[in-house]
């Protein structure tokens, strides 16, 4: 990702940002605007899309939380170069994680930050239902501005359809 590429993928993903941001305009000022990528089945660009989506908004000096919660197929990892080892799953199921351990700047972007899925639960179902999940969106509401969420495919599980009241938007990748 680049701020002066002018590729068609780069100019794409300006214009899916252009669009973004006609449609949250309801969103409060100082507010997060959250944005879920899912797709119908795994393999259809969704991860591709939420990296660049939310690089290209970090290149427009805005505070950016990419969040890994396709807990049952996380590829977030496999396009940053970071550790799975420490994530949102980690958090969920500790009672002593602090989060924060868990958000990474990434390098090269001063306004990109990243939390990934974390080590594959056996219960990905129950963590996502844990009261902890809203807390996080509250308290991550307050501190970016925006925050990207790499969801699960809609037809193989129910995680997306079940914390799609989070989302001020979903992205459905085709």
């Amino acid at each position: 990702i680049d701020a002066t590429s002018r590729t068609g993928t780069a100019e794409a993903l300006r214009i899916v940002k252009t669009n973004l941001d006609f449609m949250l305009g309801q969103v409060p000022e100082g507010e997060a605007k959250i944005i879920f990528m899912t797709s119908t089945v795994s393999g259809e660009g969704k991860t591709f899309l939420s990296v660049n989506l939310a690089g290209t908004m970090a290149l427009s000096k805005k505070k950016v939380l990419l969040i890994g919660m396709d807990f049952r197929n996380p590829k977030l990892n496999e396009y940053l170069e970071i550790s799975n080892n420490s994530g949102l799953t980690d958090y969920l199921s500790s009672n002593k994680a602090q989060i924060g351990d868990s958000i990474f700047k990434l390098k090269n972007f001063e306004n990109l930050y990243v939390l990934p899925a974390g080590i594959i639960p056996p219960n990905p179902t129950e963590l996502l239902m844990s009261k902890k999940v809203e807390e996080l969106f509250t308290q991550f509401k307050k501190e970016y501005d925006y925050i990207v969420v790499d969801m699960a495919p809609v037809s193989l599980v129910s995680d997306t359809l079940m914390l799609a009241k989070y989302a001020d938007a979903s992205v459905y990748v085709v």
